[in-house]
């Protein structure tokens, strides 16, 4: 029998593990586990093991599960799946109720207690290297590289590329994996989200299967504080995969930029994500950008502004693709759009109605398990609320958002702190 009870709850086992949970009257359940263990956490040799042990927990299997039956109980979900970031790793699903047992079963043994087979590790040494020579034979690859160590600076923990070294993948042992993996994958150092429609005993599966881990070392990596944008930084890049053979007046140029934002933590987040949808949200005709560069002027199809933000970052991008030839009035534009959010206030009736769409967002992430995930992941990790969120939303005011204009937009074409990335086709 299902719990249809909406609560939601935190509790931490006696092992440290954090666990946050949220029962919603569905036939579904979406799952998370994240491990405060990722790309930031190797040391000197060790550039890329975080992924690789990622690969190898997933395909080679557990203590009490071969790597064959391990794949499958995975074939009984709808869908499981792992990825690594500089700072965790984390392991996804999405499962019919009543198969919650199950996969707290195989995701306890594997995570806890990899087997890491020999075959499945070479199997995956192969893939991994694969994806690595996929990737990096790619100019855009290389130029996105270019673009985010220009804004961070080479040696930064926010530039590090959790692929790692080819050297380091060739090489790595069974031995070196569960040594890393025995520093951070460790039960107090991860917390398990589950969101859907969650059996009575819910508690008491997830004790059974995860109370007798055993504490260990804790090895979170403590992010510096952001370096800036220090100078203007115009990459110029050569593209001929966007050089239009037919016309090639026509053909397009890849423009990107960012500069520097607030992080998650700020209180000016708020005020900046209004900020960057009133300039060029992705879902909004009216936003700034458009209207100007595509509509009025024809020299995008699309451009958009985003705000991304994280722990002690967080960066104000705009991205689109524009008529290689006009590229520079594109750009004067943008400079010019940025200027009147600087000079003038937003109408307080557009503000209303961005306010209306940022409740509509959080309505439709609590409409789903995995939108409800992602809320539950937000507040663990900011302690903000969805109804915080929404009143954090609504008190912005136009004043703010022009105040925030002028703290974080460059101050002109010539002389602002910023970087810019243009592929161009037409480039020699």
């Amino acid at each position: 029998m299902r719990n249809r009870s909406r609560g939601k709850r935190k509790i931490v086992l006696d092992n440290g593990m954090t666990v946050m949970f949220l029962n919603t009257p569905t036939q579904t359940i979406t799952g998370r586990l994240r491990v405060y263990h990722g790309g930031l956490n190797e040391r000197a040799g060790e550039e890329g093991l975080a992924h690789f042990l990622e690969h190898s927990i997933m395909c080679g299997g557990g203590r009490n599960h071969s790597p064959e039956e391990a794949r499958k109980r995975y074939e009984t979900f709808a869908m499981i799946n792992a990825n690594t970031s500089p700072i965790s790793t984390q392991f996804t699903t999405d499962i019919i109720a009543e198969d919650l047992e199950s996969f707290l079963i195989i995701i306890s043994d594997i995570v806890f207690h990899p087997r890491l087979d020999k075959t499945a590790i070479e199997q995956e040494r192969r893939r991994i290297l694969r994806e690595m020579m996929d990737r990096r034979n790619s100019p855009y690859y290389k130029h996105q590289r270019d673009f985010v160590k220009a804004r961070y600076g080479i040696n930064s923990p926010f530039s590090y590329d959790t692929l790692g070294k080819i050297s380091v993948i060739k090489n790595a042992s069974s031995r070196e994996l569960r040594a890393f993996h025995s520093r951070g994958y460790n039960p107090n150092n991860m917390d398990l989200i589950l969101v859907g429609g969650l059996p009575e005993n819910f508690e008491d599966l997830v004790t059974r299967y995860f109370k007798d881990e055993k504490k260990g070392h804790i090895e979170r990596y403590d992010l510096p504080e952001d370096p800036g944008v220090k100078r203007q930084t115009v990459l110029q890049r050569y593209d001929p995969d966007l050089y239009n053979k037919s016309d090639p007046e026509e053909s397009s140029a890849s423009l990107a930029m960012c500069f520097l934002a607030p992080p998650i933590e700020s209180e000016d987040a708020y005020v900046v994500s209004k900020l960057a949808n009133i300039l060029g949200s992705d879902f909004d005709t009216n936003s700034r950008l458009f209207k100007r560069i595509s509509q009025e002027m024809g020299l995008t199809y699309a451009i958009h502004s985003q705000y991304e933000n994280r722990e002690k970052t967080g960066s104000f991008n705009i991205h689109g693709k524009v008529q290689a030839k006009k590229k520079d009035k594109a750009i004067d534009a943008i400079f010019e759009e940025m200027d009147i959010l600087k000079e003038e206030p937003i109408d307080p009736e557009a503000l209303n109605n961005m306010n209306r769409k940022n409740d509509y967002f959080i309505a439709k992430f609590q409409e789903s398990n995995a939108g409800q995930c992602t809320l539950l992941e937000h507040e663990l990790d900011t302690g903000m609320t969805p109804e915080m969120l929404r009143q954090r939303a609504k008190s912005v005011t136009p004043e703010m958002i022009q105040a925030a204009a002028r703290r974080y937009f460059p101050t002109d074409r010539e002389s602002g702190k910023y970087v810019m990335l243009l592929r161009n086709p037409l480039k020699e």
